[in-house]
């Protein structure tokens, strides 16, 4: 009976141990994320969603930032161009996407300004998506 209950005793200890083990992998683990924010120059995207479903993808003009011209965005089954206009705080240029999308999918926002007839990159930040 002896070597029974020793035996027994040493495989729960192992358990526990195993058990605790996983606890703490699962804890310092991050949840996968499709929430994500960036700004760069005059560009700043905010993808929408939860793990690896993105619901939506948004282009605005970083805090103070105002000029007149477009966004384009693209990455992750996306690929727009906003209207030609003044970009202030508060405007918005949204892409809906509403689908689960690979680990590690890149989204990118680019801010590009019209003077004249020239054209002049004036932001570019991109949001990687992982589990």
């Amino acid at each position: 009976m002896t070597h029974f209950a020793a035996r027994t005793s040493w495989f729960l200890r192992v358990g526990a141990s195993v058990a605790g083990a996983l606890a703490l992998l699962a804890a310092a683990v991050p949840p996968a994320s499709a929430g994500g924010s960036t700004c760069s120059g005059q560009a700043c995207i905010l993808v929408e969603g939860s793990g690896l479903y993105v619901s939506r993808v948004t282009a605005t003009p970083a805090q103070d930032a105002q000029f007149y011209g477009h966004f384009r965005m693209y990455g992750g089954g996306v690929n727009g161009d906003s209207a030609v206009q003044v970009w202030h705080k508060g405007s918005r240029y949204t892409l809906a996407l509403g689908r689960g999308v690979p680990d590690h999918t890149k989204f990118c926002v680019e801010a590009w300004e019209h003077i004249n007839d020239q054209k002049r990159q004036v932001g570019r930040t991109c949001v990687d998506i992982h589990a």
